[in-house]
């Protein structure tokens, strides 16, 4: 490979990079279209929503729907005041189109994904030519972690295509040649969305952006344009979108302004956020992690790396647009890393995908350059890609060899291994519950996964060795979209673990008009079963986290109780449903009175209980351990 000199690197162009072909555009921009919609769609109705954050932030669109309240909103009837609006707002409409389903909530994510792929690709194509933009959007669609960080209800992808579009605009316009068109268009659109990532993420919406261009200005010294950004007019467009809704919520909600910006971005991000709420990924891991997260294509990152623009063509004002572009996603890399790696309160793994694409598109980039230059490290790179894949795809066909004289069940959770409530802190704790028993259940996807790895892998390397990377990428591309099937089919075996669906399926088969349903300890870990059954549910001893501070305003409703006021309630001819999460299993049973107790059922770990027998006869918690306890005796 013949490096580059500093000049001709600085005068490269899209179309030297790679050739042009409208028909190609059609045909890529169709494919990436047809692909991210096959995974992202095509998931988008199973598994059951996931206890926690996920059925939590679905329940909040319904209730916003129910009330017609689209500024202050409620989760389980208390004040929720902790996210900005959009994501919710997109799904109370799904709500009103499709119905409060899986699809509906998983709707705005997915329709974002398509579109972040889309914008991937577009953003490659125009600054580094068609098969760049090809191969970003194709790391964008497929790589492990864009597809693991969008199988709940976060926006982290909704906010991820607000600033690609963001960065898109401004190269757009910093980049036009003067006198061609008049960039005022794009800043207005760069405020206008920059506002909605406001709206969409809070305050990293407009700091990031700011942020990120701010530093590419610096570092190319070009501060003596600051009059083409059009700030007077582009600020108030941003005001003018984004302060509104924070204005409204503030005097319908007391206190909102604070609770929101004060507590759950400053005191959160310094770790005195009250109540205490999450951790900070230990720094070394959550670097660690992105390997994971860019799975498989984090192999090429090498590539990518190499395409940091020497700093001397910085502020080189007869740099080539390419350059520019190149230096704006390092700085928009770095800002968002460099933020997160400096928080101490709160840093959860996904926190810096608001950055993802600027590393897709560097690696699309990456694997063009190589491909035009014959770079000899591709197919070393893919020679270890195929070798990881056979290592992969025999660590899991081994797995379910060792499970297959275990009989499969219909909870996987009697065969994971469970740790402390604590390390579920980690959004992707619970696959480290996994045990080799727990394969019986996941044979299925294990085996399609082994097959992705073993054989879509070493077809990779197979086809790169020809000097065919395009054909190679795609298959690359289709070989995820298959594992990405498997996934989904092992969230769906995961999801009595995960999800009290199954809790709440049993309770409808019981509820009347007039029931209620109680949860012990707080309310997200049994936030599917409201959700399931369309009912408000009572809390015992869980007033604290996200219903905190809401449960204060003197509207708040009556549905927390204490160990001095729900016994009342469990004593009262009323039939009440107990749901008690796992990790809450051994305090309730310490509080409940076990002869006027009966079960309902055992699912994931969970348990259900009821204050009054459902068939004539059946045993009451005492009279059952009495019954144990003498079966054991003889």
């Amino acid at each position: 490979m013949v490096p580059l000199s500093p000049t001709t690197e600085a005068t490269l162009t899209p179309t030297t990079v790679t050739s042009s072909n409208s028909s190609f555009r059609r045909w890529a921009a169709l494919f990436l279209l047809l692909l991210s919609a096959a995974v992202y769609l095509g998931t988008a109705s199973r598994p059951a929503l996931l206890d926690d954050a996920d059925a939590s932030h679905a329940l909040v669109s319904r209730e916003m729907l129910q009330r017609g309240d689209y500024v202050v909103m409620f989760l389980n009837g208390v004040r929720y005041l902790q996210k900005a609006p959009i994501h919710y707002w997109m799904v109370a409409l799904d709500y009103k189109i499709f119905g409060p389903t899986e699809f509906a909530v998983r709707l705005p994510v997915a329709l974002a994904m398509i579109g972040l792929t889309l914008m991937a690709f577009e953003f490659g194509r125009r600054f580094f030519g068609d098969r760049a933009g090809l191969y970003a959007g194709l790391a964008t669609a497929t790589s492990l972690g864009m597809f693991m960080f969008t199988r709940i209800m976060i926006p982290e992808a909704i906010y991820a295509l607000e600033f690609t579009a963001i960065f898109y605009l401004f190269l757009r316009a910093w980049t036009a040649q003067t006198g061609t068109r008049s960039p005022r268009l794009y800043y207005w659109g760069i405020a206008v969305l920059t506002a909605c990532a406001v709206l969409t993420r809070g305050l990293i919406g407009v700091v990031f952006p700011v942020g990120t261009i701010v530093a590419f200005i610096i570092l190319t010294r070009g501060w003596s344009r600051w009059r083409e950004l059009h700030l007077v007019s582009s600020i108030l467009i941003f005001l003018a979108i984004a302060v509104p809704w924070h204005l409204i919520a503030e005097w319908r909600a007391p206190g909102f302004l604070w609770s929101y910006f004060i507590n759950e971005h400053v005191k959160r991000a310094l770790g005195t956020r009250w109540p205490p709420d999450y951790d900070a990924t230990p720094l070394p891991i959550w670097w660690a992690a992105h390997l994971a997260w860019f799975f498989p294509w984090s192999l090429f990152l090498p590539l990518a790396i190499k395409q940091f623009p020497a700093p001397r063509t910085w502020w080189k004002h007869s740099c080539a647009e390419v350059v520019e572009a190149r230096l704006l996603l390092f700085v928009w890399f770095a800002v968002v890393f460099v933020f997160f790696s400096l928080v101490v309160g709160s840093r959860m793994e996904y926190y810096a995908f608001g950055a993802w694409p600027a590393i897709t598109i560097l690696l699309g980039l990456g694997i063009a350059r190589a491909e035009e230059r014959r770079d000899k490290w591709l197919p070393r790179l893919q020679a270890a890609l195929a070798i990881i894949g056979v290592a992969l795809g025999g660590v899991l066909t081994w797995a379910v060899w060792q499970a297959s004289r275990i009989r499969a069940t219909a909870d996987i959770s009697t065969l994971l291994k469970t740790h402390p409530n604590d390390f579920y802190r980690l959004s992707m704790g619970h696959l480290f519950d996994l045990t080799p028993q727990a394969f019986a259940d996941l044979r299925t996807p294990a085996l399609m996964a082994a097959a992705c790895f073993s054989v879509g892998f070493v077809a990779v390397w197979v086809v790169g060795r020809t000097r065919r990377v395009l054909t190679s990428a795609v298959v690359l591309g289709v070989t995820m979209t298959v594992f990405m099937f498997a996934a989904n089919l092992a969230y769906a075996v995961f999801e009595p673990h995960m999800s009290s669906r199954p809790l709440a399926v049993a309770i409808l088969k019981h509820l009347r008009t007039g029931d209620q349903i109680a949860v012990y300890g707080e309310f997200d870990p049994a936030s599917s079963v409201s959700f399931y059954t369309h009912r408000q549910l009572l809390i015992w001893n869980g007033r604290y986290n996200n219903l905190e501070l809401g449960s204060h305003y003197p509207d708040a409703p009556r549905i927390f109780f204490t160990d001095r006021t729900f016994p009342a309630i469990w004593a009262a001819p009323l039939r009440v449903f107990l749901v008690v999460p796992q990790e809450q299993r051994e305090a309730a049973a310490q509080r409940v009175d076990k002869d006027r107790t009966w079960l309902l059922l055992e699912s994931g770990g969970k348990a259900v209980y009821v204050n009054h027998p459902l068939a004539p006869g059946q045993p009451s918690l005492a009279q059952s351990q009495v019954a144990v306890t003498q079966a054991t005796v003889h």
